[in-house]
């Protein structure tokens, strides 16, 4: 006699085929964009305010790629080390080139209404914007350590899930062995 599979494994084989194919959809596109990023020698900045909107708003994610200061033009988007602040990364527009002897530059956020107050020395730059995704940077922080985990926790604590429920459905659709009788 042949024993059909229980609801319970057809139903949590589905929802793990669905969850999996998900997952593969979400997760393989943005670790090939991670890793794309990587061997490019993108540096990857969220946008965490709002100094820069329209062109970047809050949540975005800048892809930033490095660039020698001596061609930055007023106009360009850079990304600097604050001057007043080094553990600060800030994106602002080039508004004019700074008077002096070394090369530094006044910068500006399109959303604000004053330049800034210090000018950024050349060797505070590492980068300009090629492009920006929206929303994609809250993402990113909010998948920051520790959450970060819970990309292999979640897709491993499902193979295992899913191991398992094979396993039980094959157990369930085995017949049974019943001893012969000799002499029946």
């Amino acid at each position: 006699m042949l024993a059909l599979p229980a609801r319970r494994s057809i139903a949590g084989g589905w929802l793990t085929a669905t969850l999996a194919a998900v997952g593969v959809a979400v997760l393989l596109p943005l670790a090939t964009f991670l890793t794309a990023s990587w061997l490019l020698g993108w540096q990857l900045q969220s946008v965490l305010s709002g100094s820069m909107e329209p062109t970047y708003p809050v949540g975005s994610l800048l892809v930033v790629q490095a660039i020698d200061p001596a061609t930055v033009r007023p106009g360009s988007p850079i990304v600097f080390r604050d001057p007043s602040d080094a553990s600060r990364i800030v994106t602002h527009r080039v508004v004019a080139v700074a008077p002096g002897e070394g090369l530094a530059f006044i910068t500006k956020g399109d959303a604000n209404a004053a330049r800034d107050l210090v000018p950024v020395p050349a060797e505070r730059i590492f980068g300009q914007p090629l492009w920006s995704v929206s929303h994609l940077g809250t993402a990113l922080e909010w998948l920051a350590w520790p959450r970060s985990l819970l990309l292999v926790l979640i897709p491993g604590a499902l193979l295992v899930l899913d191991a398992r429920n094979a396993r039980r459905g094959s157990e369930r659709a085995r017949p049974a062995s019943r001893p012969i009788a000799i002499g029946d």
